[in-house]
């Protein structure tokens, strides 16, 4: 299983005029197409504004699938270009239904691990002006997900995304997806998931509580 970079996006922290008034956030990411060397924490040139609920070693790249643009320009009825969804990766192909927490890939020169799926904010709303987006990306399960750095190294535009090893839980992020918004009471589901050595510390500290 291998799919391609389309896009390689980075950004830095601005404050951006909105409906509701002025936003700081490094969500307006920009492509770029030189070499990026991505470390344990992000992509050089990159940022995060609020490092309380984003970055970090468990959450070090978004990647975002280049299909699902289809989907959500055909709902909205108008253009969305990368990277719409604050992405750091959009990847061609790969979906949230046949990848697992835990998985392995090769990234140009990284080797990276999927670690939680993308929580959509208050951010998205924000940004595109479209009040329901974070509600309607929840529901419809094309979130994207966060990646953790195993091993550091160059990453282009164009370089595949390689699977180098499944996680034997084969639990995928669809299904992490429909515990964390729908299947919320389903505690075997819960305790399968928070016992992935591979899910992020945040994501596993969350759904504990819902089994206290």
């Amino acid at each position: 299983m291998k799919h391609k970079l389309l896009s390689l996006n980075v950004g830095q922290p601005e404050t951006y005029e909105t409906d509701r008034g002025p936003l700081k956030s490094a969500y307006r990411k920009k492509p770029v197409h030189e070499s990026k060397y991505l470390s344990s924490l992000n992509f050089e040139g990159d940022e995060q504004a609020d490092k309380k609920h984003h970055g970090g070693r468990d959450k070090a790249v978004c990647l975002y699938p280049a299909q699902h643009y289809r989907h959500w320009e055909n709902h909205y009825n108008q253009t969305f270009s990368f990277p719409a969804f604050g992405e750091n990766i959009t990847v061609e192909g790969i979906e949230e239904a046949k990848v697992h927490i835990g998985d392995i890939f090769q990234l140009g020169e990284a080797l990276v691990q999927i670690s939680e799926p993308r929580k959509p904010c208050y951010i998205i709303a924000r940004t595109h002006g479209i009040d329901d987006f974070p509600a309607q990306v929840m529901q419809s399960g094309y979130t994207g997900f966060y990646l953790r750095v195993l091993k550091e190294g160059y990453v282009k535009t164009g370089d595949w995304m390689s699977l180098v090893e499944r996680h034997p839980s084969m639990i995928s992020v669809e299904e992490v997806n429909d515990v964390r918004y729908n299947d919320r009471d389903n505690h075997e589901k819960i305790e399968a998931i928070i016992e992935l050595d591979a899910l992020s510390d945040s994501l596993r500290e969350t759904l504990q509580k819902r089994l206290s």
